[in-house]
C-alpha cells in the first residue's frame, strides 16, 4: 500500500501545464508533491490510518463544498468554481496527508 500511495507523486507533474497553458487549475496537482515523503513511513497499521486520514478529508470536502455551493448560488457568482476547486482539491490532499502524519506519529508513541 506504501508504495502505491508514493506513486501519486509523480501526478505533480501534471503542473507544469501550469507554464504552458497559465491556468491555474493545473497549480491543484501540485498537492500530490507531498505523497513523495509516505514512502518512508512504517507499513504497521497504514490501513487504519488511511482510513482516519481520508475521514477528515472527506468532511472538509463536504463542508467546503457545501459552502462554496451556497456562496455561488447566493451571488450568482458562476467563476468562483474554478478557483474553489483548486483550493477543494489542493486542500483535501493536504487534510489527508496532515492527518496521516498525526496519525502515524500517535502510533509511534
Amino acid at each position: 500500500m506504501k508504495n502505491l500511495l508514493w506513486y501519486l507523486g509523480f501526478l505533480s507533474v501534471l503542473s507544469l501545464l501550469y507554464f504552458i497553458e497559465g491556468k491555474a487549475g493545473f497549480l491543484g496537482f501540485l498537492g500530490f508533491m507531498s505523497y513523495f515523503s509516505i514512502y518512508k513511513m512504517d507499513d504497521e497499521r497504514m490501513e487504519k490510518n488511511i482510513g482516519l486520514a481520508t475521514r477528515n478529508a472527506f468532511v472538509y470536502t463536504i463542508f467546503f463544498g457545501s459552502v462554496v455551493v451556497a456562496y455561488g448560488y447566493i451571488t450568482k457568482n458562476i467563476g468562483i468554481f474554478l478557483s474553489a476547486f483548486v483550493i477543494l482539491f489542493g486542500g483535501a490532499l493536504l487534510i489527508c496527508l496532515l492527518s496521516l502524519y498525526y496519525y502515524d506519529k500517535m502510533d509511534r508513541r
